[in-house]
């Protein structure tokens, strides 16, 4: 098992739904090969959700500011939170 929620993708969601979430996670780590962040980079697996109708999803969490830095590495993302 490559991935933290992998096996649980397996048992839950078969063969099929987890080799296309792991060639989506596959896309987001070459989208991110030069940041090694585990929290906004390449490093960030994400966890396992279902979206509904039990449609598995890989949601990755992160730490950004306003600024759009990841707060951990000071990475500039892109992402910025809203202003509420």
């Amino acid at each position: 098992m490559e991935y933290k929620w992998e096996k649980e993708s397996l048992q839950k969601y078969g063969e099929e739904a987890t080799q296309i979430l792991i060639t989506k996670q596959k896309k987001y780590e070459a989208l991110h090969k030069d940041n090694n962040c585990e929290y906004c980079g390449k490093k960030n697996e994400g966890a396992l959700i279902e979206i509904g109708n039990g449609i598995p999803f890989i949601m990755r969490y992160g730490m950004w500011s306003s600024s759009g830095r990841c707060g951990y590495c000071g990475e500039f993302t892109g992402r910025r939170t809203s202003k509420i």
